[in-house]
């Protein structure tokens, strides 16, 4: 008799155990159920605390006499408060650029932001620096039967120059827009604007936009509005287990200025974001 009772105290403890942890995570559920966010531009959004990650796949339109190339972007972003995050983010632009050359183009860049939410909202401001790479091959001179060296075809950022030397020096055609599209080497500084609206409780809207100088000495202008779909919604798992979930599309319309380059580039992205 004596042992049933004590078979009995633990059963009874056991379940009282599980039932608490079941509690818990139903509290936990509830607590991210709550949640409201907001997607920003760049494949991230705005959480109040956690972390973010983003990666989008696309396209690149440089110029209308130049072929588009793929393009690709990933981003990550940690909210330390509801007004203040810090991230970063890397984007490769390749492909043939032309029938004479092909690129790959190395975008890094790092940013502090501050928020200003609400409920349906985020604007945000942000400064931000960037280091870029290119590395064009050029066949214009294999075709006339020339050697191309491996050092004209490569700058890399730590080589000082002006424009007109970074052009010569990746064997670029003064006259050629498309090429000298990609002399942008080295460091840049910049700030940016931009933020998120949620029309509903699945479809928001997202702008904005970034101006900065690169010390090849030419100022960029970029303005990216997009639209994102709130997948944490419709998925069950992710409404249990993450902050957020959104799918986007974003379109960039890019200006490049002091390099005598007429016309905007574009960029066409659909990524996804995750927050935890």
């Amino acid at each position: 008799m004596r042992y049933l009772f004590l078979l009995i105290v633990l059963v009874f403890g056991l379940s009282a155990s599980f039932a608490a942890d079941d509690v818990d995570s139903l509290e936990s559920e509830n607590k991210l159920s709550e949640i409201t966010t907001v997607p920003l531009p760049g494949q991230t959004a705005y959480m109040e605390q956690g972390l973010s990650f983003g990666m989008g796949f696309g396209v690149y339109d440089p110029l209308d006499e130049c072929d588009c190339m793929g393009a690709w972007q990933v981003q990550i972003e940690y909210f330390y408060s509801d007004w203040v995050s810090a991230g970063a983010d890397v984007r490769f632009f390749g492909g043939d650029l032309d029938r004479d050359a092909m690129v790959m183009y190395q975008r890094y860049r790092v940013n502090l932001r501050f928020h200003k939410p609400s409920d349906k909202f985020d604007l945000y401001v942000e400064p931000f620096m960037g280091l870029e790479n290119t590395s064009i091959s050029a066949f214009r001179k294999q075709v006339k039967g020339e050697k191309t060296s491996k050092d004209k075809d490569e700058r890399y950022w730590w080589d000082e120059s002006d424009g007109e030397e970074i052009a010569d020096s990746l064997g670029i055609d003064e006259s050629d827009d498309c090429q000298r599209l990609f002399t942008l080497d080295g460091f840049s500084i910049g700030l940016g604007v931009g933020g998120g609206y949620n029309l509903t409780r699945y479809l928001s809207l997202t702008a904005g936009a970034h101006v900065e100088y690169n010390f090849s000495k030419a100022v960029l202008l970029n303005v990216v509005p997009g639209v994102a779909f709130n997948l944490r919604e419709v998925w069950p798992w992710a409404k249990r287990t993450l902050r957020s979930t959104w799918i986007s599309f974003e379109i960039g319309a890019i200006k490049t200025f002091n390099n005598d380059i007429d016309g905007w580039s574009n960029s066409f992205f659909l990524g996804i974001q995750f927050g935890a």
